[in-house]
C-alpha cells in the first residue's frame, strides 16, 4: 500500500532516520517500477498490434492474431487453454499508459471459457505508484480510480462506484470486505495512518483505527493486521492487534521482500540481496522463501532451486502467487549467471500442503524481471508469460501446459476471477 507519503519539502524537526528509511524504500521501489514501466510500454506495443482489425471484424475475438515468428525458427505453441478452466482474466493497461481528464488506457478482459478477448474502458484506473492497484473482495473488484477507491462487480456490469476518497486500500480477511487507509501528515514528523474496514456491497464502514506511528497497512489476516513498520534503517513486516505492539514476522523480513499474502498465509524472502542492472532496474534475490501460517505459527522454508541465484519476491500487492485455498504457491527465481544488463528469471511452483516436495520448474517460463502471474478460480491452473510473449497455463497436478494468443504479461494489473463475462 505504497505511494509517495513524503513530500519534497519536509517540515522543521523531521526525524532524519525516518526520512532516510523512507527514501531508501522509495528508491528501491522506483527502480523496480522503472522495469515495470518498460514492460507496460512493451505490452502496449503488442496490444496496439493485436488491436488492428479489418472492417466488419469484431474486435479481439477469435481467431486471435499471433506475432509472426522468424521463418527459420517457427513458433510452436501447445494446445489451447481448455474452456473448462472457466476463468476470466483482467489485464491492465493496454496501449501506452497515457492519462488525462477523460483519457486512460483500457484493460484486456480474457474470457477463457468462451475464448473471447475484449478491451474495456469502464475501469478508469488512476495513474500513479500504487500497491496494490486492484484487489478482489468476494465477487467485487476494488481498484484505484480517479476519485479514490472504486468498486465494480467482477462481471464488470453496472457502473463503478466510489468506496472512499483515498487511493490506499488493502485486502481484508473477511470475504466481500476491504480495508481503506488514510495518511495524515509526514511520517517523519508525527504523521500517522488510520484504517477502517468497509463492506464492498453496502459501502458501510466500521470504526476508524489509528495505526502505530510510521507504519502502513499491508493486509488484514486471521491473526490481526499485517503492517509495514520501521525497523532499524529499513521497514519490516509485522502483525498487530489494536492496543498492542507490532510483532515482527519470523526472521524479520524486509517489507520489500514480501511476495504475497492471503487471510492465513504470508510469503516472503529472507537472506536477500539487492541488484541493480545497467538500466537502473532493481531486483532482489533471496536465499530462502518463507511461507508463514499466521494461525498455527508454522513456517515453511524453501531453499533456492538448483541452478538459480535466489528467489525474486516482487513485493506484496504486485502479483498473485498464493493459489486459492493456499495449497500451492508460484514464485520466480533469478537464473544464473546474474547479468548486469538485465535480470532474468524462471517460474517455479511449490506445494504447501502435505509432504510438499521440491520446487517444480514451470515449462517455458523464462522472463525478464517483473512478470505477472495469476491462478484460476479453483486454484488448479497457473497463468503466466510463456514463450513468444503469450499467455500460457500450467496445470500443477498433471504438469500439462496450454497456451493462448493473448499478449502477456507486462501489466501493472493481472487478476483472475470465476465465471463467463460477455
Amino acid at each position: 500500500m505504497s505511494q509517495d507519503v513524503l513530500n519534497t519539502q519536509l517540515p522543521p524537526g523531521t526525524d532524519a532516520d525516518l526520512v532516510i528509511r523512507e527514501a531508501r524504500r522509495r528508491q528501491r521501489r522506483r527502480r523496480r517500477l522503472t522495469g515495470l514501466a518498460v514492460a507496460v510500454v512493451l505490452a502496449g506495443t503488442v496490444g496496439v498490434t493485436v488491436g488492428l482489425q479489418s472492417p466488419g471484424q469484431s474486435p479481439l475475438s477469435r481467431p486471435r492474431p499471433m506475432p509472426a515468428a522468424p521463418a527459420s525458427v517457427p513458433l510452436a505453441l501447445p494446445g489451447p487453454i481448455p474452456h473448462s478452466v472457466r476463468t476470466t482474466l483482467l489485464m491492465w493497461p493496454v496501449g501506452y499508459p497515457a492519462f488525462g481528464p477523460h483519457m486512460w488506457p483500457p484493460a484486456y478482459v480474457d474470457d477463457l471459457a468462451t475464448g473471447h478477448l475484449s478491451q474495456r474502458h469502464k475501469l478508469a484506473f488512476a495513474g500513479g505508484d500504487y500497491r496494490p492497484y486492484l484487489v478482489r473482495a468476494g465477487r467485487w473488484l476494488v481498484y484505484v480510480g480517479g476519485g479514490g477507491a472504486m468498486a465494480i462487480r467482477d462481471n464488470l456490469k453496472g457502473r463503478p462506484r466510489e468506496l472512499g476518497r483515498t487511493p490506499f486500500f488493502a485486502p481484508a480477511a473477511s470475504s466481500g470486505h476491504i480495508w481503506l487507509e488514510r495518511i495524515r501528515g509526514y511520517f517523519g514528523a508525527g504523521g500517522r495512518a488510520s484504517v477502517w474496514q468497509v463492506s464492498v456491497r453496502s459501502g458501510h464502514g466500521g470504526p476508524v483505527i489509528d495505526l502505530p506511528h510510521g507504519s502502513q497497512l499491508v493486509a488484514g489476516t486471521r491473526a490481526g493486521l499485517l503492517l509495514d513498520v520501521p525497523q532499524g534503517h529499513d521497514f519490516s513486516l509485522a502483525l498487530w492487534h489494536p492496543g498492542g505492539a507490532p510483532r515482527l514476522l519470523p526472521y524479520a523480513p524486509r517489507s520489500d521482500d514480501g511476495l504475497d499474502v492471503s487471510s492465513r498465509l504470508v510469503a516472503y524472502g529472507t537472506g536477500c540481496r539487492d541488484h541493480t542492472t545497467v538500466r537502473n532496474d532493481y531486483y532482489p534475490t533471496c536465499q530462502v522463501l518463507r511461507v508463514y501460517d499466521v494461525v498455527t505459527g508454522r513456517v515453511r522454508s524453501l531453499g533456492t532451486p538448483p541452478g538459480t541465484a535466489g528467489w525474486m519476491p516482487l513485493g506484496i500487492g504486485v502479483t498473485h502467487a498464493i493459489a486459492p485455498g493456499g495449497r500451492m504457491i508460484a514464485a520466480y527465481a533469478a537464473t544464473l549467471p546474474l547479468s548486469r544488463d538485465r535480470g532474468q528469471d524462471r517460474l517455479f511452483v511449490l506445494r504447501l500442503g502435505g509432504i510438499g516436495g521440491a520446487p517444480r520448474a514451470v515449462p517455458s517460463s523464462a522472463a525478464i524481471l517483473i512478470p505477472r502471474t495469476a491462478w484460476s478460480a479453483d486454484g488448479s491452473w497457473l497463468f503466466y508469460q510463456g514463450r513468444g510473449g503469450h499467455l500460457w497455463a500450467y496445470q500443477a497436478s498433471s504438469g500439462r501446459v496450454r497456451a493462448s494468443g493473448t499478449p502477456c504479461c507486462g501489466y501493472a494489473v493481472m487478476v483472475a476471477f470465476p465465471g463467463t463475462h460477455r
